[in-house]
């Protein structure tokens, strides 16, 4: 029997493009996908507060469904990570902000984990430490795409952004945060829009991208198989 990744979406209908977190034709295992209510890209980059319960709710349906491990589409969902994973038996990692620490072992003395997300404006130390670390013991420097048409668009209802959108705004953010912060020598997507980018954000900079397909198969090779 196959191990199956659970997917706790936004209510925005999620990007289906090639390679997408949310494509199911993304990975060798299946994935089975539930919509929280209440839980826009607004209401969960604000913090998430008022549907904690709905998170909840929705984790405890994946498990009694089968699945074998829990992950979100939106990486502003780490405030939840504690509260989550401790409703549920099977592993969950809601946000790829929690590969920070991993990618931070693979560089040397003096360089920089960089950190793209949808905005940079609302990421806190907040988010750094319920993904369980901080940014006083890992240096990391911070950018979003605020401003993009991919930025605007994915917070409407119904995305309509095209994948060669996402790649342009998410390669020139990743591009800008070079420049600014040239000791940057890793990245770690944030947003599970960006995976579409990772390919192209590597060829560009020449520096290893981990974003949420990452985590998601890191994911499903490390959990068990239920009965």
């Amino acid at each position: 029997m196959a191990k199956t990744l659970g997917l706790l979406l936004l209510e925005n209908r999620p990007i289906l493009h090639p390679g997408a977190l949310c494509n199911p034709q993304t990975f060798p295992f299946p994935t089975r996908q539930i919509t929280v209510p209440g839980a826009s890209v607004k209401a969960v980059v604000d913090g998430g507060e008022d549907i904690l319960d709905s998170y909840v709710r929705c984790a405890q349906q994946l498990q009694e469904d089968g699945v074998s491990a829990i992950t979100s589409n939106c990486g502003f969902t780490a405030l939840m990570q504690s509260q989550i994973a401790s409703s549920v038996s099977v592993p969950v990692v809601l946000s790829s902000l929690s590969l920070v620490p991993f990618v931070a072992t693979t560089l040397p003395k003096g360089k920089k984990v960089g950190i793209l997300t949808y905005d940079a404006t609302r990421m806190s130390e907040n988010h750094f430490a319920a993904a369980g670390w901080c940014s006083t013991k890992i240096d990391v420097a911070v950018a979003g795409i605020e401003g993009s048409e991919t930025w605007s668009r994915l917070a409407e209802p119904v995305p309509e952004v095209s994948s060669s959108v996402i790649i342009k705004d998410v390669t020139a953010a990743a591009q800008a945060l070079l420049s600014r912060d040239p000791d940057v020598a890793v990245l770690v997507f944030e947003c599970a829009a960006f995976p579409l980018a990772a390919q192209a954000v590597r060829r560009e900079t020449g520096l290893m991208v981990a974003d949420y397909v990452s985590l998601a198969k890191m994911l499903i090779e490390m959990s068990a198989f239920r009965n």
